[in-house]
């Protein structure tokens, strides 16, 4: 079977790419491509021979990719042409696409993923892959509820009419509906993905539990590595059995922090909150060395800039600002360039109401926000002042009021004239 394995990056992230590449390499003599997301600058490095700019082979309309551009940030855009570049494999002829996020490597053949392909149309892999009555995850289970049953770092497709027909679905809801928002049970590509086991059955859909396959750090309390003959094994953390030890196929290093391994450390700067066993330590320590192996060719890519962060006058583009402007476009608004900064943008409208500051207001959150208590305790005050002042009937019909503000869509009459 003709098979193309690819990722999609940022120009930033060549280099992580590359090292997935590499760690194929060992394993597969495959056609790998690295899509890109944003634009070449003057000072963009020669990009290899294997690359190909998503703006310019995935169909969009210049209209559709403008406005896709500016509504979501880096990683929303990243997963909202996934589909659109499995059609672009696919109009290439090959037989098969497999698509791994950049933060992950190979470990192992990937017999298990072709073998499936041979049966099924697509092959998925869930967040957890085994039914547990006590849950020990760190992660918690609301949490994979509304993230997704499956881990779309990784999916592979087989060129049927069934996928493609998922595929042009796919791309059709990422358009328009690729937010991480919980408010309306969006996360990104990832959470449409939980319709497939109601829309195929077993003969199209592949869900894959295999336990070395998109191990990751929100499944590390579940599965246990462990050396075996110069090769990584994974088996079930608890109460494990010989026949449930099977080989580390990927793994998913999401949230780790790369400039931290270039100085032979192994940190995570998201997620942080998830154990970090001592047995992951293997892979880790593994990835870290592919990473000080390749940190020329990673440190050439990580300082070039993204194209759709900031203003045509390099202000940066806010998060709230995204979805501001995505707000006015569902009311009928247009933009004919949201990046402008001439008169009648929209830029200008949020200027007004000086919504362009210095602060990086999108790095800000609950578990970094300094002196969060105390910001709790002056949110209650405030609450508190209201039920005072409105009774328990007006309070109780407010508080479920605040769903309808709990997206910056619904706060677009804070621009209007």
């Amino acid at each position: 079977m003709n098979t193309c394995i690819f990722t999609i990056v940022a120009k930033n992230y060549i280099g992580l790419a590359k090292m997935l590449e590499q760690s194929l390499r060992q394993y597969h003599e495959v056609d790998f491509r690295i899509y890109v997301v944003d634009e070449p600058t003057a000072d963009t490095p020669p990009l290899p021979d294997n690359t190909f700019y998503v703006k310019d082979c995935a169909a969009y309309s210049q209209e559709q990719w403008t406005d896709m551009a500016f509504k979501y940030d880096l990683t929303e855009f990243c997963t909202a042409v996934k589909p659109a570049c499995f059609q672009h494999v696919f109009q290439a002829h090959y037989d098969s696409a497999i698509y791994f996020d950049p933060d992950i490597y190979v470990f192992s053949p990937l017999t298990p993923i072709l073998e499936a392909l041979e049966q099924h149309s697509i092959v998925l892999t869930p967040q957890i892959a085994n039914v547990h009555v006590d849950y020990q995850g760190e992660h918690p289970e609301w949490a994979m509820n509304v993230n997704g049953i499956f881990n779309l770092g990784f999916c592979a497709m087989r060129r049927t009419t069934t996928s493609q027909l998922v595929s042009q679905w796919w791309r059709e809801r990422l358009t328009d509906n690729a937010f991480t928002d919980r408010s309306v049970g969006n996360f990104t590509d990832q959470k449409w993905m939980d319709w497939m086991p109601g829309f195929l059955g077993n003969d199209e859909l592949c869900i894959c539990h295999h336990l070395g396959m998109n191990m990751a750090p929100w499944n590390f309390f579940e599965r246990q590595l462990f050396a075996r003959d110069g090769q990584i094994w994974v088996r079930p953390r608890v109460d494990g059995t010989a026949d449930q030890e099977v080989p580390l196929v990927f793994f998913h290093f999401a949230g780790y922090d790369y400039n931290a391994m270039q100085k032979g450390e192994i940190q995570r700067k998201r997620i942080g909150n998830l154990k970090e066993y001592e047995d992951i330590r293997l892979a880790t320590q593994q990835y870290m060395q592919a990473m000080l192996d390749n940190v020329t060719v990673f440190n050439t890519f990580i300082g070039q800039s993204y194209t759709y962060a900031t203003y045509e006058d390099g202000r940066r583009i806010d998060s709230f600002h995204r979805r501001l402007y995505h707000g006015c476009t569902l009311k009928g608004e247009t933009f004919h360039n949201p990046f402008s900064t001439q008169p009648d943008s929209f830029r200008r409208l949020i200027d007004k109401k000086h919504m362009i500051v210095d602060d990086n207001v999108d790095r800000l959150n609950q578990r970094n926000m300094p002196d969060i208590e105390k910001k709790h305790r002056m949110i209650h005050r405030l609450f508190r002042m209201l039920y005072r002042i409105m009774g328990y009937k007006r309070y109780t019909l407010f508080v479920k009021s605040l769903y309808n503000y709990c997206r910056p869509e619904m706060h677009t009459f804070l621009i209007k004239h």
